[in-house]
Order: structure tokens, then sequence, then C-alpha cells
């Protein structure tokens, strides 16, 4: 019983992803999502409570995805600052080129969290864990001596994250017109002067 709601939450949430993607968040209809994912309306309500819960929980989720190579190639930041620098921006670029079908539908999501309970709740959860991963990684260099000490880990954080969202809207709204990979390039030096790149003592 179980595997069988889970496998309809699964699939409501494919396919609330893969209409958004079509439609965009203010065109896709709960009726749409159920026949993509082949299941009644009342599944939703049953398993969701409303579409908006469904669709910011699909949006969510896919950030998430997308973002998760990116996540692991932090870790051990303290063995090779630079390296896994340079491979976290190397996964976003993947990340960045494989999301741009969805992008405009996450970003639809943030327009409407400040209005929208279900949005609000979601994305808020969503940067705020984004936020608290970012400047957990930056207050490990800073500790270990990597890291200038004028660096204030969680607003940096936040303005790190703001300016990805800013390039992904600048990437919706003219992708023939942004380079990525030049945007990327400027990244690592610019986070690497902020560093020293070995710890204090060394």
């Amino acid at each position: 019983m179980n595997e069988s709601r889970e496998s309809t939450k699964d699939r409501l949430l494919r396919a609330a992803l893969a209409v958004v993607t079509e439609h965009g968040v203010a065109g896709a209809t709960s009726r749409q999502i159920a026949a993509a994912a082949g299941t009644n309306l009342q599944a939703i309500t049953y398993h969701f409570g409303s579409k908006d819960e469904l669709v910011a929980q699909a949006l969510t989720g896919a950030v998430r995805g997308w973002l998760a190579p990116v996540h692991a190639a932090l870790q051990g930041l303290v063995e090779d600052p630079a390296g896994h620098l340079v491979s976290a921006l190397w996964h976003l670029q993947e990340t960045l080129t494989d999301a741009l079908p969805r992008i405009p539908a996450y970003l639809e999501a943030l327009a409407l969290a400040p209005r929208s309970t279900p949005y609000a709740e979601e994305v808020r959860a969503l940067l705020g864990e984004l936020r608290r991963e970012l400047a957990a990684a930056l207050t490990e260099l800073q500790a270990a001596g990597y890291l200038a000490d004028w660096i204030d880990p969680l607003p940096m954080a936040a303005l790190v994250l703001a300016a990805a969202d800013g390039t992904a809207i600048h990437l919706a709204v003219d992708p023939t017109g942004l380079d990525v990979d030049a945007v990327l390039a400027q990244v690592v030096p610019l986070l690497l002067s902020a560093s020293t790149l070995r710890p204090e003592g060394a």
C-alpha cells in the first residue's frame, strides 16, 4: 500500500515538473498534471493538499536535484579549495544547461512566493537550506585560514545565491545573449581573490 502511494506521489511530482515546464506555473492545470501522471484529480489533493503545493514541491525538489552534484563537489573544500571550486562550477555549468527549459518555471515560483503560502514555504525552505550549506562551507574555509577575515559567511552565501538567481533570470530571458561559460569563468578568480589559498601559519 505504501509503495503504491509513493509511486503515485512520485509520478505526480514528475508530471507536475513536465507540465509546468511546457505550460508555465500559471498555465498548468490540475487536470493536465493528473493526466500526465496517469491518475485522477483526487490523488493531488490526497498526496499534496493542492496543486500549488504539488508544483512548489516539484520545482524545489528539482532544484535540489540539480544542485546535488555541486553540493557534492563542495565537500572537502579545505583539502583543495581551488580544485573543488572549479569542480563545483563545472557541475553548475552542466546544471544550468540541463535545467534551462525549467528555469522559467522556477523563476515563476520565486515571483509567486511572496503571495502564495505553498510557494513561500517551499522556496524559503530551499533558499534557507542553500544559504546554510554554503555558509557552512565558507565558515570551514575561514576557520582553516583559507578565507579572508572580512568575509561574513552567511551574508556572503546569500550574495552568491542572489548572483546565481540573477544569472538564471538573464539566462531565461536571453539564453543566446548570455555566455554562461564566460560568466562562470569569472567566478573562480573572484572567489579566490578573497582567499589566501593556504592556511594561516603554513
